[in-house]
């Protein structure tokens, strides 16, 4: 299991490393590169926006993930925590926040396409 909090569920039943990897691609233009001694772990080295100035900072760790979110929709007024479980990625970074922040940009991209594919196929 990918631990860590920068998590996205993209299937909730099991997907090889290989699908998630050529989803990501085809959905953001990411290009990744494999870390040495590291299995279902590659280095992102830029997506459909440019090339990143540091080829080997943002890391993505393909397998099974567990996305927690929190609202505050119960009547206690009280975050309720929600998990969701399945096979998606990690992005990992020295800083914590710049991982946080990447996998926003990343999740906004994945939309972007799922409802530019929705239009174009209706």
């Amino acid at each position: 299991m990918v631990t860590g909090r920068n998590v996205t569920v993209l299937s909730s039943k099991f997907s090889s490393t290989e699908k998630l990897k050529a989803f990501l691609e085809k959905t953001t233009g990411v290009k990744l590169s494999p870390v040495k001694g590291r299995e279902n772990t590659y280095w992102i080295g830029g997506d459909k926006r440019g090339d990143y100035f540091q080829q080997k900072y943002y890391k993505v760790e393909f397998g099974h993930v567990d996305q927690v979110s929190f609202s505050h929709d119960n009547k206690y007024g009280q975050p309720a925590k929600k998990v969701r479980s399945g096979y998606g990625f990690d992005i990992q970074a020295p800083g914590d926040y710049n991982s946080w922040s990447m996998m926003g940009k990343y999740r906004e991209m994945i939309h972007e396409s799922l409802q530019k594919f929705k239009k174009e196929n209706v």
